[in-house]
């Protein structure tokens, strides 16, 4: 059952972002605008999915090493979505410009939680986590300018 797998399922108490992970990783686009798009979108995807792993985490639900991984595989993903916005050829680079540097802004508070969890530093991790929130919301908003109707 494929759909089981990609709907976040709990197991015991454990979820399985695997998957998903790796279908965030995997895109294909047709233009620069349709790249942007699409990697615009992974990366806001990305970032709810390592809040999700870091709530489990903060209850108790998921181990360490399992969110650890879970942020390094997303880390990866918010890699490649951040250079291939960078490299679209855009009519539109002030746009292009915000969404990478939003998308750079969660990679930077992936990598902040990463650190936060490997040290068990809670405090860090939550620091970490409103720092993903921020940048989501900035991901938001270029995202809703870049394709804001033009005059």
């Amino acid at each position: 059952m494929a759909y089981q797998t990609l709907a976040l399922i709990f197991s015991g108490r454990f979820f399985r972002l695997g998957c998903l992970a790796l279908l965030l990783s995997v895109s294909t686009a047709c233009s620069s605008s349709d790249q942007i798009e699409q990697q615009s979108r992974t990366a806001a995807s990305a970032a709810q999915t390592v809040l999700m792993a870091l709530d489990a985490w903060a209850a108790g639900a998921a181990p360490t090493t399992y969110a650890v991984g879970t942020l390094q595989s997303i880390g990866k993903t918010l890699a490649d979505a951040g250079e291939q916005i960078r490299s679209a050829e855009t009519s539109e680079p002030a746009e292009q410009a915000s969404l990478a540097k939003a998308v750079n802004d969660l990679s930077v508070a992936v990598t902040r939680a990463e650190a936060g969890l490997q040290a068990g530093d809670r405090p860090e991790v939550q620091d970490a986590q409103q720092d993903l929130r921020l940048a989501s919301r900035s991901l938001a908003t270029a995202y809703a300018k870049y394709f804001a109707p033009k005059p």
